[in-house]
């Protein structure tokens, strides 16, 4: 039997008879961890909170043969503020499905599940609006995850900035006005090329410290949304969903 214990964030759960769950848990040391709680949708249970979804709190995991149980949990957060708005709380299910799209079992996700709980914070405080968290948590994820965009320099001159480059989702890579070929990137300018930048480079702390004008930010909710499923080659049913919401429709 083994034993392990960590911190995470709850991006999924699923029903097991009348009284079970069995959870996804997005742990910085093991990233992803999936468990059964037995007896969690009980009333009176102590892990009816701190295994729902969003739920971030300390956890204690047993391993028998090859499935984890949820032995204890301790809740910090449940990002009640999230449920009460339906626009919210569907990015926040978004933000799990990616989180359970790129993260492994049994590898170090530190930086990953730091960058969900800020967003998540940031969405329940109000203090940015729900596109520009979107866009910053697609774009850093990639970065992440090994998809890392070229961006200091147009890839063929060198080049470092003008008034407007390209940027192509396909190779992911940067080039100026002169180095261009016909349908090979996105028209942007020079101010949505230093917003990828930053996000992309810049140390944890200051990633979301930047401000965009609308028009800027609504061109750079649309890059960053287009690179993730250009590079990962599959639809979201959750940001389906989110953009059904948004639309009204």
């Amino acid at each position: 039997m083994t034993k392990i214990t960590a911190s995470g964030l709850v991006i999924r759960e699923q029903s097991i008879g009348e009284a079970d769950r069995l959870i996804t848990v997005l742990t910085s040391e093991y990233g992803l961890v999936r468990a059964f709680s037995r007896g969690a949708k009980k009333t009176k249970s102590k892990k009816l909170a701190a295994t729902s979804l969003l739920a971030y709190g300390d956890f204690t995991f047993v391993k028998t043969k090859d499935a984890y149980s949820v032995e204890d949990a301790l809740v910090k957060e449940v990002f009640f503020e999230l449920r009460q708005d339906v626009e919210k709380m569907a990015l926040a299910q978004y933000f799990c499905q990616l989180a359970n799209e790129f993260c492994e079992e049994d590898y170090e996700s530190s930086e990953i599940l730091r960058l969900f709980l800020n967003a998540l914070w940031l969405l329940k405080s109000d203090k940015k609006s729900p596109d520009f968290i979107k866009a910053v948590v697609e774009f850093r994820l990639m970065s992440l995850s090994g998809y890392m965009p070229a961006l200091l320099a147009c890839d063929k001159c060198g080049e470092y900035e003008s008034e407007y480059m390209y940027f192509s989702a396909e190779s992911g890579k940067i080039y100026c006005d002169k180095c261009i070929s016909s349908g090979q990137g996105f028209c942007i300018s020079s101010c949505i090329i230093q917003a990828m930048r930053y996000v992309s480079l810049s140390d944890f702390e200051k990633i979301f410290s930047f401000t965009l004008s609308d028009e800027a930010l609504k061109r750079f909710c649309e890059i960053s949304e287009m690179y993730l499923l250009h590079k990962t080659e599959r639809k979201f049913s959750t940001l389906d969903f989110y953009k059904t919401i948004i639309s009204g429709t």
